[in-house]
């Protein structure tokens, strides 16, 4: 994968998004992509799985999970439920065994850069609200708390 086009990629999405802060799990040194996002943001946090664990993270607008980072479900679910609204999490192109969990979990899978798979989570519009789902589109609305069923 092209840091180049990873990084123009990762850099739209911020500013789309209007990110002001990043928890970047991974391994891997992101000195250019902190670079080239050093006037977008307000914070940038790097850390690897073993911290997340210990609860060393704080919460961030946005959570990218690099592909060196062997992410499981229950991780998954620990960044969805106390780190982070919007999640990345960047595969290699190749590595679709978790492709069925990331799914199972809401995450929807994007478009293919280069040579990743990427699977994105925003809570925002994960569960779009829909207009059949009132009371009055539900059966005799009009005798609701009116008789006993």
């Amino acid at each position: 994968m092209s840091k180049s086009g990873l990084n123009d990629f990762l850099l739209e999405v911020i500013h789309n998004e209007s990110v002001t802060s990043v928890l970047a799990i991974t391994e891997k040194n992101l000195s250019d992509f902190a670079n080239a996002c050093e006037g977008m943001l307000k914070s940038m946090s790097i850390m690897g799985l073993g911290h997340l664990d210990s609860n060393g993270a704080e919460p961030n607008d946005i959570c990218i999970v690099f592909d060196d980072m062997p992410i499981t479900k229950t991780q998954v679910g620990l960044i969805k439920n106390s780190l982070s609204q919007k999640i990345l999490i960047l595969k290699t192109k190749q590595d679709d065994k978790d492709h069925q969990h990331f799914i199972e979990l809401g995450f929807t899978h994007d478009i293919e850069i280069t040579q990743a798979r990427v699977y994105s989570y925003n809570l925002k519009t994960y569960n779009n609200k829909r207009g059949w789902n009132n009371p009055e589109g539900w059966a005799n609305p009009e005798n609701f708390e009116k008789y006993r069923w």
